[in-house]
This record gives structure tokens, sequence and C-alpha cells, in this order.
């Protein structure tokens, strides 16, 4: 054996390569066909449908079971059960579970009736199907012919229909581009539309809510025939007054755009004081925090101090309303002397700084400044003269100081000197007599 191999090595590489190229070609046939292979692949989960119709469904022909599109399995089987479409499906145990709540639709792939079903594994809630288990036909859709449909219209409504879709052919003809913009358009308010029916869905209690609400009010309303009736009866009262106020509701609503411009003017002013009151606030939160404290130090002091305003001060104010009353008459005699004292009290300063008043000095700098000059009073000008006369009399005695007055002057002179005082009249009388006479003058 091993010699033949040796012998014909050649063409035993050739008729191996050729058995693996044929084991190859017949798996992706067997792919291709959507066979099982038993022992290379896992057995499929069966799971049963009913239809009401399985028409065009043939089993082995690459009809599929999808799940938005996704293949999930095949169909492998197709029967009759009592006046029902029995249809077997095998599914790749990788997609399961499938839930009861699960339906499907038979669908067509193409124009020629190439079908598939669609299916919609349910939800988590309603349980998983076991395997041989078998959909109900409730649950299921079969595909509508669209003879089907014309059979159900009269002549009149398919002659209607064929005269719509004709002039729809006519007014679309050339504008695919448009009618392609017009329904790409429509995906952001289907999108819309999905959010408001899913927000919709979630309010459901609110609406159940709401219209049983409404019944109660309703029921209530029922009851209260005449409250209702007075509340109409104002109503049109009040309306009616509006109505005789015609005038002054048109002037009103003519004075109201300048209302409105004044105000949107006023709150985009207060906009700016906002800016500034934002940090403002900021700024005194320090001390809001701070009022606990304070707030707590005040009701301490009002505990410590309401002792002395109950027991002191309050006694002692109720016993001061007697005397106060008194001298409300000598607080108007004191109020009426007192412009005249406070006159007095200023001669009297006058007087003071006449006598004392040194409103320079001898302090520095007057003291030693140019032109700086002195003002000093009366007493200051005493102690001077009483000095000077002391060091001009100091001779003296055994009896004590004398004065000596020494005065030499000619007549000339006094009359020179005297001819400036009152005397002078005395002096022009006496004065010729005394040179008549011989005298000096």
């Amino acid at each position: 054996m091993q010699r033949a191999i040796r012998e014909h090595a050649r063409d035993f590489i050739a008729i191996t390569a050729l058995a693996v190229v044929a084991l190859i070609i017949g798996y992706v046939i067997v792919q291709q066909q959507r066979l099982r292979i038993p022992i290379l692949e896992e057995k499929p989960f069966t799971l049963h449908a009913e239809f009401q119709t399985a028409q065009a469904v043939t089993p082995g022909q690459g009809q599929t079971v999808r799940v938005a599109g996704v293949r999930v399995g095949d169909i492998s089987a197709v029967s009759l059960n009592g006046g029902t479409a029995d249809v077997t499906m095998a599914i790749d145990r990788k997609f399961l579970p499938v839930y009861r709540d699960a339906t499907i639709l038979l669908r067509p792939k193409t124009g020629l009736q190439d079908m598939f079903l669609e299916l919609d594994p349910g939800s988590r809630s309603a349980g998983e199907y076991t395997e041989g288990s078998t959909i109900p036909v409730a649950n299921t859709a079969p595909d509508v012919n669209l003879d089907q449909i014309l059979s159900a219209l009269d002549g009149d409504t398919r002659s209607y229909l064929r005269m719509l879709l004709v002039g729809g052919g006519e007014g679309l003809k050339g504008r695919g581009k448009d009618l392609g913009s017009l329904l790409g358009s429509l995906g952001p308010i289907n999108r819309d539309l999905a959010k408001l029916n899913s927000e919709v869905a979630t309010r459901k209690t609110n609406l159940a809510n709401l219209v049983h609400n409404l019944g109660q009010f309703t029921g209530r309303l029922g009851t209260q025939d005449k409250q209702i009736a007075d509340l109409i009866d104002s109503s049109n009262s009040a309306l009616s007054s509006i109505a005789d106020q015609n005038l002054n509701v048109t002037r009103a609503t003519a004075l109201l755009p300048g209302t409105l411009q004044t105000t949107r003017d006023a709150l985009h002013q207060v906009s700016g004081y906002a800016k500034v009151l934002k940090p403002t606030l900021a700024s005194l939160r320090p001390f809001a925090r701070n009022l606990t404290p304070i707030n707590t130090s005040l009701r301490s002091l009002s505990l410590a101090g309401t002792p002395a305003v109950r027991d002191q001060i309050r006694p002692f104010t109720q016993a001061a309303r007697g005397p106060v009353k008194d001298l409300k008459p000598a607080a108007d005699q004191l109020s009426a002397a007192t412009p005249n004292l406070t006159q007095l009290a200023s001669h009297i300063n006058t007087l003071g700084n006449m006598v004392a008043y040194n409103p320079n000095g001898a302090e520095p700098p007057c003291a030693t400044a140019v032109g700086c000059t002195r003002d000093e009073g009366y007493l200051f000008w005493l102690g001077w003269l009483a000095h000077v006369g002391n060091s001009t009399f100091q001779a003296q005695d055994a009896n004590g100081i004398y004065r000596r007055i020494y005065l030499t002057a000619n007549c000339q002179t006094i009359t020179s000197t005297l001819a400036n005082t009152p005397l002078s009249a005395l002096i022009n009388a006496v004065g010729p007599l005394l040179a008549v006479n011989g005298g000096p003058c």
C-alpha cells in the first residue's frame, strides 16, 4: 500500500485536493440552502405560529425569520391544522428568548411573493416560550394582497382610486427629488411625534386622574345650579359695565403700547440694577450668616435688661410723669427768656474779652513772628502800668516813696499845648492881659 502511494504520489495528492475542494463546495452549498449539519451545528429552537393563511410560504426556499431586518431563523415546515396554517420556525438559539406577547407579520420580500416572517420578540414581563410552543393566531397577521383590497371596493370607488393614482403620477412626474426631500423632511416630525406619543404614554396615569377629577368637578357643578346662575348673572353685569365703558377701554388700549414701551425701558434699566444687586447680595451673605449669633446676643441682652427696665426705668418714668407736667410752665418761661440770656452772655463774653482776652498772646509763633500784632487785654496793660510806675517812682526816703515832678515850659509851649484842649478859650482871653501887664507872654 505504501509502495503504491509512493509510486502514485502525484495522483494521490490530486485526488485528496479534489476531495477537500468538493467538501468545501458542498459545505458552502449546504449553508446557502440553510441546511443544518447535525454534528457541526447546534439544533435550532423550534417554534410554531398560527396564521389565517400561509399563501406563498414554501419551506426550503430560503424563506427566513427576521427581527428588525436581521435573520434569526428559517421557515422549516408548513401544515394545515384545524382550518389555520401552522408554520414551523427553526430559530437559532443565540437569538433566544422569545416571549409570550411576541407578534409575527407575514411580509413579502420581493414583488414575486418571496415571503419572510417579521418577528417581534415581545417583553420580558410576559414570560418565555418553551420549545415547541405555538404563537396564537391573535398575535399573527398574514400578508394582504392588493387584489383583496380592491375586491372590497365597488366599481365607482375603484374608478376614483384609479383617477387619484393617475393624477398623482402625473403631478409627481419629474419631481422625484422634491418628493424625496419632502419624505426626508418628515423624519424629524416623526421623531417628534414619537417623543410626544411616548410622553403621552408615560402620563397615562395623570390623564386618568385628570378625567376622574374632571368627572367629580362636573358632578359637583351639577349640584350648584343656583351658585352657577349667580356667577353667570354677575359675569353678565361685569361685562355690561365694561361694554358701557367702551370709550375708556379704547383709550386704555391706545395708551397700552406707550405703557408697554415705558415698562420695557424700566425693565431694561432695572437689569443694570439687578447686575449690581447680585454682587451686593453676595457681599451681604456673611452679614446674613452672622444674624443668628447677633439675634442670640440681642435676646440675651433683652433678657438681662428686662429686670432693670421693668423694676427701675419703668417705675421711674411713671413717677416722673407728675413733675414733668409741672415743669412745662417753667420750661415755657425759660424758653422765652433764653434769647435775652444768650444776648447777655454774649455781652459778658465781650466784656471779658476786653478785660482779659489775648487772641495772639506771646506764645509761638506770634512771639517770634515778624509783623504779628499782639492784642492784649486791659488787665495786661494795667499790670504793665503798675510795673512801669514802680520803676518810675522808685525814689524814696525815710517816709516812703515820693514822686518828684519837674516841668519846664515857656508860654509859647504851654499855649500851643493847651490850644487843642477845652482850655483854649481861657488861654486866648488871659494871654493879652499878661502881655499888657508886662508878663512873659
